[in-house]
């Protein structure tokens, strides 16, 4: 749903800009630079499975991870090369605590093929996530103040999360069950190449100096080890200060 609603805002806005682009001014600003807040639309989930070794036998352990209500900012800027065509860079930031869902079957620690389940959360975890985007841009002066902005073209990703490794456990003799006590964890990171396009709506309130509006979508797949595979980017909506020089 996040991915259908940012392509269409984008879509509408592309549309807007066909219809109005030939009866509008041309950009003649030399550059801008952007300053940000967004939010995430729809916040990243992915769940991943472990076998570590306990008392001489495999456990399992999954888990189940969702970050939750992502506020982030970015900042970038860009210049005119012909007409109303611009390239631009932007980069985007955020870094939360999160958490996980974890369901365990823990060896028994006397006999074999005697599995315990035990349940949890892992709690504390990071996520974090850095992307730099590479943008071909298309400015278009509307009536008044008004000015839209179409951006699009590759990103880079680099993205940390805390995966759980382990569990452990409270357990008394004679050990036929057992109780979650905590999660282990560790921390895994990766970069990738995706891509990023989005609209943006600004206001001037003076010559150099407005406030802006924008929704963009971004994403890239990154892998952070053998088994666990991560989506980056999304839908962001938010706005910030726009400076025109």
């Amino acid at each position: 749903m996040a991915i259908r609603s940012a392509t269409v805002l984008v879509g509408l806005a592309m549309a807007t800009s066909v219809s109005t682009a030939q009866a509008q001014s041309a950009w003649t600003d030399r550059g801008y630079v952007n300053v940000s807040g967004w939010y995430q639309v729809a916040s990243p989930s992915f769940s991943d499975s472990v076998r570590p070794i306990d008392f001489a036998e495999a456990a399992v352990v999954d888990t189940s991870y969702k970050t939750r209500s992502i506020p982030g900012f970015d900042a970038g800027g860009g210049a005119r090369v012909w007409r109303n065509l611009g390239v631009g860079l932007d980069v985007s930031r955020f870094s939360k605590r999160t958490g996980g869902v974890v369901s365990a079957q823990v060896p028994h620690p006397f006999f074999f093929n005697r599995p315990r389940a035990v349940s949890g959360d892992a709690s504390g975890l990071t996520r974090d996530e850095t992307a730099v985007h590479l943008q071909a841009l298309w400015m278009v002066p509307l009536q008044d103040r008004w000015q839209l902005a179409l951006a699009g073209g590759p990103s880079w990703f680099s993205v940390g999360q805390d995966l759980v490794t382990d569990v452990t456990v409270t357990q008394s003799y004679p050990y036929d069950t057992a109780t979650f006590a905590s999660a282990t964890s560790t921390h895994r990171s990766h970069s990738q190449i995706g891509y990023n396009a989005g609209a943006d709506v600004s206001y001037r309130l003076r010559r150099h100096v407005g406030l802006g509006f924008g929704v963009t979508f971004s994403h890239a797949s990154v892998p952070l080890d053998n088994t666990v595979t991560v989506d980056a980017g999304g839908a962001h909506v938010g706005g910030g200060i726009r400076f025109h020089f």
